[in-house]
């Protein structure tokens, strides 16, 4: 029998099990001719109506640079559009079209984290919510 020598190692589990549960919700999405990251950008415009491409980074840790390319991808789509906020920037919301997406997207989500807590004993759910959340409160760069 082989050892694993990283199994008590904290970020490495996450990271396993991040992988874990991702890979159904990456599918599920990619019916949708969605990546996970561009489902999520849909949902934050959906929730956030007006949100700047900057303000979208900033909540979603992405960075500037990848910001663009995606919001591009979804604007080639026809499922956003950008609106004048204040003088300088301006804020994205959804299309009739990346509405129902995003609202399909949310619905995916839902469900996949449903899943995700069946796997978590009833009485831990919402400490291991609030663990997880300490860890990127924190920040641990």
């Amino acid at each position: 029998m082989t050892f694993d020598p990283f199994r008590t190692f904290p970020g490495y589990a996450l990271r396993r099990a991040s992988n874990a549960t991702l890979s159904r919700l990456t599918s599920n999405l990619a019916e949708l001719d969605l990546r996970v990251t561009e489902g999520t950008i849909l949902v934050g415009i959906l929730k956030n109506p007006k949100i700047t491409q900057s303000e979208l980074g900033r909540m979603f840790g992405i960075a500037s640079a990848n910001v663009a390319p995606l919001i591009g991808r979804l604007d080639a789509r026809d499922l956003i559009k950008r609106i004048p906020v204040d003088g300088r920037s301006h804020g994205l919301t959804l299309t009739q079209t990346g509405m129902q997406l995003a609202n399909n997207v949310l619905e995916l989500m839902k469900e996949h984290e449903r899943a995700l807590l069946e796997r978590i004993p009833p009485h831990l759910r919402e400490e291991f919510i609030d663990v997880l959340n300490s860890l990127w409160d924190q920040d641990l760069s």
